[in-house]
């Protein structure tokens, strides 16, 4: 029973050290981090190489592009059955010319 009363002394001490502690040193290395050209601070594109893959995988004429279509115009189909709105009708045609144009 007594060294289960010490751990949790401990522990109360613990955390009321790291509860003072902690923003602290948190807001020491925002500082640290913002005041050396290190980390975030330097702007290296660490992505600049996967543009092409980017452009093949969701550019125009790529599969994806077609998914994109086939799922809104499915998506607005069943909105209309549910809803019967003639605005959702109307809405799906303006939404994947909008989405050919934007993934062009």
């Amino acid at each position: 029973m007594k060294g289960r009363a010490v751990l949790n002394e401990l522990s109360i001490k613990a955390y009321v050290m790291c509860r003072d502690i902690v923003p602290l040193v948190i807001v020491g290395f925002v500082i640290s981090c913002l005041l050396t050209n290190r980390g975030f601070a330097e702007g290296v594109n660490h992505l600049a190489g996967l543009r092409d893959d980017v452009s093949k995988t969701f550019g125009a004429g790529s599969d994806m592009q077609y998914f994109i279509l086939l799922a809104e115009g499915i998506g607005g189909a069943y909105a209309y059955s549910k809803s019967k709105n003639i605005m959702v009708l109307t809405g799906v045609p303006i939404l994947m010319g909008f989405t050919h144009w934007a993934l062009k």
